[in-house]
């Protein structure tokens, strides 16, 4: 496998597990805080929907990385060289919204170069 795929890959299970620990939180402190019990979180529908809001988490984390990468390229702290497919981004340190723009870098499987500020 080529090492931008893996790369993509890693970004896509990164926002998956920081969602399914958040969904983790939620369910313990509604079973601390409103007593409910164990049993309506191991049933078939709540998989469901849980695989679903990560799904929706997924789609949101990548729209919201776009946004950022946009916006990164509007106020010059990011600047593409090359071809489509064959890109490189150049991202600046003191970018804003630097951990979304290298999301979508990685999902997009484009290949980083850093400038200084």
């Amino acid at each position: 496998m080529k090492s931008s795929t893996i790369r993509m890959l890693r970004a896509y299970l990164l926002v998956a597990s920081l969602g399914a620990a958040c969904i983790d939180a939620c369910v313990v402190i509604a079973m601390l805080v409103f007593d409910l019990p164990e049993r309506i979180f191991t049933s078939a529908d709540f998989r469901i929907a849980m695989a679903l809001s990560l799904l929706l988490l997924m789609f949101a984390a990548r729209s919201l990385a776009a946004v950022a990468y946009q916006a990164a390229l509007a106020t010059r702290h990011a600047t593409v060289n090359g071809v489509r497919g064959r890109s490189r981004v150049a991202l600046r340190d003191d970018c804003p919204n630097r951990l979304l723009v290298l999301l979508h870098i990685r999902i997009h499987r484009q290949q980083l170069a850093t400038l200084s500020a």
